[in-house]
């Protein structure tokens, strides 16, 4: 019984089809058989490519963070290099010390030239 569906269904399909003719076969032939080295290289770069975007969307993530990361632990170098710095007040203003003594020993430099 099955195989008289199936039949029936085989000739309906023939019966509609009947009208359709495939007539790129010679492009098609050109395309996946390719001659010379120009259409070799054109069906080359004519292939498709999946790529998965769970592993390209984690690397990134990794990049990004190892990044960030290094910045933070630059700017934390930084503002506790800042911490054992001194702060003076001198004539009412506001000093690093440091800074301080390199600006007096200048000064002190030029007036002895």
């Amino acid at each position: 019984m099955q195989h008289k569906e199936k039949q029936a269904v085989k000739e309906r399909l023939d019966q509609e089809l009947k009208d359709f003719h495939f007539t790129g076969c010679e492009k098609v032939l050109q395309k996946t058989h390719t001659k010379s080295f120009v259409d070799k290289l054109s069906s080359f770069w004519n292939k498709e490519i999946e790529v998965p975007v769970l592993p390209i969307v984690v690397a990134a993530t990794l990049i990004l963070s190892t990044i960030s990361l290094k910045d933070d632990l630059k700017n934390n170098e930084i503002t506790t290099t800042q911490a054992e710095r001194e702060i003076i007040q001198i004539a009412g203003y506001t000093y690093w010390k440091d800074d301080y003594e390199r600006a007096v020993k200048l000064h002190e430099n030029k007036s002895e030239n």
